[in-house]
């Protein structure tokens, strides 16, 4: 109904315009110079109309073109990225199935048409090493590091991985030592300077960077632990290429912890023995094994020089009624009554030693009990049976 009234207005509003222009036709003159046009009013209304309509259309058209040709551009560069991305994506897919000179290949040409290649610079790098090309691989290297200056870390921590896979510690050292100072507590940082220092024996630099690496959580405080102890072990044994007051001095600085440690003291012990300074790993082992428990202790504690064995009974049996009939202490207390000439007490603990399980130390000990008591041929089944449990 409202677009009937709508067209019923536009044609009386039509027809009495008409009218008027009939009634008062009017006229438009144009004078320029010499030459002059007269025209009705409503002819020259009607080509402005006209004029003005095709210059809308014209512009409109050229906005049209524009806007054509800016999809057009769009669509060509999405082709070309769609391309790159499916080269890229291909060429990793081929780097981790380890096929390298393909997805080197197909990495550069993903670089080539890609707005941001770093992904394919660092692809093309491992697979490059991964044929041997080192030259190679630090040109795609140095590439990245120009298109992606603001990425140094990611390329940086690629460069030290390449180079410690292929053992070249030194370059990794040097990579990792810059990138700590721009991130010093970057957990892979840490985690891979780890690796250089092991590799090195660095011990000491290990021990620095332990706090950190604690810090990033890179390892739990029980791995800390370990790791401290292993480093502290190692220490220990690199000093006895030096002189007992390095191995002092090493033990000295230790965290109190650490000198609590069974396997810490252990390895002190053993390194004191190589000095020859046997009193101080006698008094250090009975401290220690006052209050814990440590099977390879009693062992090495077996093996010093005692010089008075009645005491190290009474000693080692305060041990036997602390932690049970383990059978290092067994072992131990036979052989300290064998050297004191208690034959009976000696047979009795090796027996009791062996009856828990095969022991070859313990039947060899006491075959040697058995012979110079002159029951040789008893002596000789021990002998086999000792011989049987190292064979074993």
């Amino acid at each position: 109904m409202r677009r009937l009234f709508l067209l019923l207005v536009f044609l009386v509003a039509s027809v009495w315009l008409g009218l008027t222009f009939l009634r008062h036709p009017g006229f438009v003159f144009i004078s320029y110079h010499n030459w002059m046009v007269q025209m009705p009013f409503w002819f020259a209304l009607l080509g402005m109309i006209i004029v003005f309509g095709a210059l809308y259309l014209i512009f409109n058209s050229v906005e049209r073109l524009q806007f054509l040709w800016y999809r057009f551009q769009n669509w060509m560069q999405f082709r070309r990225e769609h391309r790159s991305y499916s080269k890229t994506q291909h060429g990793l897919a081929l780097l981790i199935e380890a096929r390298w000179s393909k997805a080197e290949r197909l990495l550069l040409a993903g670089a080539n048409q890609s707005v941001e290649p770093l992904m394919n610079y660092l692809g093309a790098a491992r697979a490059a090493q991964g044929q041997g090309a080192l030259d190679r691989r630090d040109n795609y290297l140095r590439k990245a590091y120009q298109i992606a200056p603001n990425a140094d870390l990611a390329i940086g921590l690629t460069q030290a991985e390449l180079e410690i896979e292929q053992n070249q510690f030194e370059q990794a050292l040097a990579t990792l030592n810059r990138l700590r100072k721009e991130s010093p507590k970057h957990p892979r940082v840490l985690r891979l300077l780890e690796k250089v220092y092991v590799h090195f024996g660095d011990w000491k630099n290990l021990l620095d960077i332990l706090p950190w690496l604690r810090k990033a959580k890179v390892l739990t405080a029980e791995q800390a632990e370990q790791f401290e102890k292993n480093i502290f072990c190692e220490m220990l044994r690199a000093a006895t290429l030096h002189d007992p007051e390095n191995l002092h001095l090493i033990w000295d600085q230790m965290p109190r912890s650490m000198r609590r440690n069974p396997e810490v003291v252990l390895e002190y012990s053993r390194q004191l023995l190589r000095f020859h300074e046997a009193a101080e790993a006698e008094a250090l082992i009975q401290k220690t094994l006052k209050y814990t428990w440590n099977a390879p202790l009693v062992k090495l504690y077996s093996t010093l020089p005692f010089d008075n064995l009645n005491r190290q009974l009474v000693i080692v049996g305060a041990w036997l009624k602390a932690y049970g009939p383990q059978p290092e202490l067994l072992l131990t207390l036979g052989k300290l009554c064998a050297r004191i000439q208690l034959w009976g007490k000696a047979k009795d603990y090796f027996e009791k030693c062996l009856a828990i399980g095969p022991n070859p130390e313990a039947s060899l000990e006491y075959a040697k009990l058995l012979e110079e008591l002159g029951d040789e041929q008893e002596a000789v089944e021990k002998y086999r049976d000792g011989l049987g449990a190292v064979a074993t």
